[in-house]
Parts: C-alpha cells; sequence; structure tokens
C-alpha cells in the first residue's frame, strides 16, 4: 500500500508541476501582433483597396468592363492596365484558377498591383499587393 500512496504523491506532484509551468509560459507569452507591418501597412494602400472594395461591392455592370470602370472611378490617373505575360497571355504570370480571368491595374508610382475577377457568387474577389521588385505578387507564381 505504501508504494501505492507513494506512486500517487508522485503523480499528483508532477501533475501539479506541469499545470504550473503551463501558468508559468502563458504568464510569459508576449502578445505579437497578428500582422506583420510591411510596406503595404506603412502606406496608403490599405486606403485604396477599401475605396476598391467599396466601388466592387456595388458595381453592376459587365465583368469584362470592371477595371475600366474601376480606373474612371478611382479618379487616380495613376493607375494604369497590368502588362500581359507572354507565359500565359494574360495579365497575371498565374495559371491558377483564382486569378486566370482576373483583370489588373497596377499603380507604378505606389507600387500597387491590383487584380480582380468575378467569383462564383456573383460578386468580385480583390487581390493586391505592394510591389518590391517584380512586377507581379508574390502569391502569383508558385513556389
Amino acid at each position: 500500500m505504501t508504494i501505492l500512496y507513494l506512486g500517487l504523491g508522485v503523480a499528483m506532484i508532477s501533475g501539479i508541476s506541469a499545470m504550473m509551468q503551463i501558468g508559468n509560459n502563458i504568464n510569459n507569452l508576449m502578445l505579437l501582433n497578428t500582422f506583420k507591418r510591411d510596406e503595404y501597412f506603412k502606406s496608403s494602400l490599405a486606403t485604396y483597396d477599401r475605396r476598391i472594395m467599396q466601388f466592387l461591392g456595388n458595381y453592376s455592370g459587365p465583368a469584362s468592363d470592371v477595371c475600366l470602370n474601376l480606373k474612371g472611378n478611382i479618379n487616380d490617373t495613376l493607375y494604369e492596365d497590368g502588362e500581359l505575360f507572354l507565359t500565359t497571355g494574360t495579365q497575371t504570370p498565374s495559371m491558377h484558377s483564382l486569378f486566370i480571368d482576373s483583370c489588373v491595374l497596377v499603380n507604378k508610382e505606389l507600387n500597387h498591383r491590383v487584380l480582380v475577377n468575378k467569383n462564383n457568387i456573383g460578386g468580385y474577389n480583390l487581390f493586391s499587393c505592394h510591389l518590391k521588385e517584380e512586377t507581379f505578387c508574390p502569391y502569383e507564381v508558385s513556389k
């Protein structure tokens, strides 16, 4: 019987010790911001994206004209059509179904690239990024 009580005592002490360690670990956690503060967040690009999303939420014209109408709505002459990629014949180097029928606008002064396409539920998808060295967003190509 003594061995059984000794075994239970060790198990209890181990359990209590583990719970205390977990509590200490939780108390010592440093809260991390979930967003990486990069060039996108330091610039006005998020503001442009919100304006674009508002436009897309209200847009009722043909999908083929969405970027043309978007350029007119933004009232920013710095946005121009994205270049055509020889590898795909479209404005994106991607062959992924998310991007295949996208129209693309680029603001070279702000290094802002915007991809817009019609989704399956009748609305529009918006993908955007802050351009660094490439002429397309990093998520447009598989690595």
